[in-house]
């Protein structure tokens, strides 16, 4: 995805990529001009023996032929708009409870997204029950803080039926300004079960790339469940 990207700006490339579950579930890919891959066909794939007789370690090689649809968008991401973000532990067991720090460089508005192992895309914060998500240069934004605990709010993790362990992500993305997102398509992870009903990172993507790239900043942190 990388190269395709390449292929059609013809710039450096910094990217961000997210793995779960040792597959490549989404690339958030960055270039001047700033370049998307929205969508993508597996032509062939395969691995096989690269290692030449005589050698002790065999050696493989994985080779794939991808068909890529690039979005290319015009100007210059702001290099002073950084998120960072951490969890309150370096990874999880099924019942901890999660919490998400988040700081900005500059004034935005934060969005939180739950990245799901089939890379189904549920929202976080805004939500129905903490709509205000304005935070200044360098604030702390604590997400479940102490007052969306005694309401009830928490991120409890749970998922592993039976398996050792996954991997999953928060996708934060702070704007200049409010989002607005299809609210049928993209459903809430806050006081909710979830149905499989939502929507998928691919087609996330496609939400956001109308939104000039200077008045937004993109992080991914993935975090582990273990049993």
């Amino acid at each position: 995805m990388r190269r395709a990207v390449e292929e059609a700006v013809g710039a450096d490339i910094i990217s961000e990529t997210l793995v779960i579950n040792l597959k490549v579930a989404a690339d958030i890919i960055k270039a001047l001009p700033y370049g998307k891959v929205l969508d993508r066909e597996i032509i062939e794939e395969g691995v096989r023996e690269t290692g030449k007789k005589g050698k002790l370690i065999p050696a493989s090689e994985y080779r794939i032929k991808m068909k890529s649809e690039v979005f290319i968008e015009e100007g210059k991401a702001d290099p002073n708009f950084k998120i960072a973000a951490s969890f309150n532990r370096s990874f999880f067991k099924e019942g901890d409870e999660m919490e998400i720090r988040i700081s900005s460089t500059r004034d935005c508005y934060l969005n939180i997204f739950n990245v799901l192992e089939d890379e189904r895309v549920l929202i976080l914060i805004p939500n129905h029950y903490r709509r205000e998500n304005f935070v200044k240069a360098n604030e702390a934004f604590t997400f479940p803080n102490d007052e969306d605990r005694r309401r009830g709010m928490k991120l409890k993790i749970h998922g592993l039926e039976g398996r050792k362990s996954i991997r999953e992500a928060i996708y934060i993305l702070g704007l200049q300004r409010p989002l607005r997102l299809n609210a049928v398509k993209y459903k809430e992870g806050i006081y909710t079960s979830y149905t499989g009903q939502t929507g998928f990172i691919k087609d996330f993507v496609k939400e956001i790339i109308g939104i000039p790239p200077s008045e937004r900043a993109e992080k991914f942190i993935q975090y582990q469940v273990l049993r």
